[in-house]
């Protein structure tokens, strides 16, 4: 709960590596995330959780991209 609180208040992709972030419980273990929005207001995250070796260029990338068509997609547009 406190990972999906702290990436629903960051601006952008946020990147979590294992137990030095405090936040993942597991020292192999990494997020990378993004809030989502609807109509400019946060309402989720989404992320990709996955080894500390993961790509990070990659997978930020597809995080940031993912999280901005989903806000899209849900957004009202007028």
């Amino acid at each position: 709960m406190r990972l999906l609180d702290v990436s629903s208040q960051a601006e952008g992709v946020r990147i979590f590596i294992g137990g030095e972030s405090k936040v993942v419980p597991f020292e192999e273990l990494s997020v990378v995330s993004a809030p989502y929005e609807v109509d400019g207001l946060v309402v989720g995250t989404l992320g990709v959780i996955g080894p500390t070796r993961m790509p990070y260029d990659r997978m930020i990338q597809i995080v940031d991209i993912t999280a901005k068509l989903v806000s899209n997609a849900l957004s009202h547009h007028r």
